[in-house]
């Protein structure tokens, strides 16, 4: 990533900050983003959270999360395919299935 970014910014009225222009823009940070605030110690961390898809792209090997992914969700439409195919076998009742 970047490195270590410090900047200093003052606390306005009613408590609020504003982000450093260079901080929002490394970050991609718009008008109406969330972002987690942390504090630990004596500190506040502002975070930007990824997005799942960013998350994924960052797992090495490149991919293999996605890969995986891709395979589950194929998993889940089969399943959901002899589901319903044994629902048309069987007529109108309803199952009930816990996880």
């Amino acid at each position: 990533m970047w490195g270590v970014l410090r900047l200093k910014v003052r606390v306005g009225k009613r408590f609020t900050i504003t982000i450093p222009k260079e901080a929002r823009e490394k970050l991609g940070i718009r008008e109406g983003c969330e972002l987690e605030v942390i504090v630990t110690g004596n500190s506040i961390i502002l975070r930007k959270p990824r997005s799942l898809v960013e998350f994924i792209e960052d797992i090495e090997p490149r991919r293999s999360a996605k890969v995986l992914l891709d395979e589950r969700s194929r998993e889940i439409e089969t399943e959901g395919e002899r589901i319903d195919e044994f629902i048309k076998g069987y007529g109108n009742f309803y199952f009930i299935v816990w996880s």
